[in-house]
């Protein structure tokens, strides 16, 4: 059974104007090539032109996949220090606002845990500067946030049941690994002749989701093979045209 991700963050601008800054879990899946997602949010009544910050988590507890603008006219520009510090810049050219009187989700980082680590580990904003309108800096108070393994690593290996299933022609594939290792997800004709492979790769352990597009197959019977380490499972899917 998933358990909870417990996030403590709390942010509170020392400006007229007034905003919080939190992280937050985006939900409980992931694609494949990403680990679980962790936005963080800006509320703000103020006008914020752009974000810098140093993100410090511990590379011995957890594993930074990555990041990603969440806004479409940013350019959003991050490098990993060995460290373990992110640091980040988020802009834009033309002078677009980020958010104005409105929840803003601006920025995603995909976390997961260390093979074989379990418990809780602290990530923290050790730099974050939120910049106004006219270059104006506004100072920001941040608080550490504890991030707990559980919600990262499922507690069995399972393949979920496709959705939507009849389909016509995509349907999502989710899968649990308890544990890291070389997963294969084939598709079969009814046959058994395999038609595609979705997954051949190592991952680490987590929750996925996959999508299968199917338009240039025929109508029909399909079997959706999960191969893993210890693991083995067969699931029917209809694609109807």
């Amino acid at each position: 059974m998933k358990t909870i991700l417990t996030l403590l963050m709390s942010m509170t601008l020392l400006i007229s104007g007034t905003a919080t800054v939190m992280l937050n879990p985006s939900n409980l899946h992931r694609s494949a090539s990403a680990a679980h997602e962790l936005h963080l949010t800006i509320d703000a009544d103020a006008t914020v032109m752009g974000v810098q910050f140093d993100l410090q988590y511990n590379p011995g507890e957890l594993v930074f996949n990555g990041a990603a603008s969440l806004l479409d006219e940013f350019m959003f520009e991050y490098r990993d220090k060995e460290n373990g510090i992110v640091r980040g810049l988020l802009f834009s050219m033309s002078g677009a606002v980020i958010n104005l009187n409105q929840l803003a989700d601006i920025i995603s980082f995909d976390f997961s845990p260390v093979d074989g680590f379990k418990g809780e580990s602290q990530v923290e904003f050790v730099d974050l500067i939120l910049a106004g309108e006219h270059g104006v800096k506004i100072p920001v108070i941040t608080s550490s946030i504890v991030v707990s393994s559980d919600i990262l690593v499922p507690d069995e290996t399972r393949l979920q049941s496709c959705y939507p299933n009849p389909f016509n022609p995509v349907t999502t594939i989710s899968y649990d690994l308890a544990i890291a290792g070389q997963v294969e997800i084939m598709v079969y004709d009814i046959l058994g002749r395999q038609v595609t492979s979705l997954v051949n790769d190592y991952q680490p352990a987590g929750s996925y989701e996959i999508i299968w597009n199917a338009s240039d197959y025929s109508s029909g019977f399909y079997l959706m093979r999960m191969q893993t380490e210890g693991f083995h499972s067969i699931q029917k899917v209809l694609l109807m045209k």
